[in-house]
């Protein structure tokens, strides 16, 4: 599996407040994330091992953020930096300047909680493409599958925002997302053969160009 390439995200969400402290901003890099469905609304997946702080911010909240990252040293920058936890709560966000991106409030869109003060932390900077903003699926089991000692988590898209490190630029080399193989951070290379074939796994209805 390390000789296999896989997406490299950031995922975001908010812990509710308690008695002993206000609402917590969660973080976490994973390399999990996949498009699952397209209609009748588009629905994306990944999954977490447990126990883990992020993962009880969303189940709790309902909402998070995934962040597709540039696929460079901008983007590793962003993915490395998330990948020291969240043992300190707020600390994780309040350095983030030094790997190129700060965090800004919610934008206009329809996530869910966005009115409670739980909408999950927006990233953006050179090193971000694009914010997904998801809500967990109702179905099954309200969005999260235990699986042994993973749990998948199942999410809808509410909206997509364009981050600016894409604008002016759509369709550059450097525009793919982030990658990881053999536990180094890399960035897709020359396209090899052009294919037209369907992808693996859908049939040819689900392919569009």
């Amino acid at each position: 599996m390390r000789l296999l390439t896989h997406s490299v995200v950031v995922c975001t969400s908010t812990a509710p407040a308690t008695q002993s402290q206000i609402p917590t901003p969660r973080a976490m890099t994973m390399s999990s994330f996949t498009s699952l469905a397209l209609s009748p609304t588009p629905v994306v997946s990944f999954n977490v091992a447990t126990p883990s702080r992020t993962l009880d911010a969303i189940r709790a909240s309902g909402c998070f953020n995934v962040h597709v990252l540039k696929g460079g040293v901008a983007g590793a920058r962003v993915a490395d930096w998330f990948t020291q936890g969240n043992d300190q709560g707020h600390k994780v966000f309040e350095e983030l300047s030094s790997c190129g991106v700060e965090l800004v409030g919610a934008d206009s869109g329809e996530a869910a909680n966005q009115k409670s003060g739980l909408e999950p932390p927006v990233l953006k900077g050179v090193g971000v493409l694009y914010v997904i903003r998801c809500k967990l699926l109702d179905e099954p089991s309200g969005g999260l599958i235990p699986v042994r000692d993973h749990v998948i988590v199942l999410g809808e898209v509410v909206e997509i925002i364009e981050a600016s490190a894409t604008k002016g630029i759509r369709g550059a080399n450097d525009c793919f997302g982030l990658i990881y193989a053999d536990r180094r951070y890399r960035q897709p290379g020359n396209t090899l053969i052009r294919s037209d074939s369907p992808q693996p796994g859908r049939p040819d209805s689900e392919v569009k160009d």
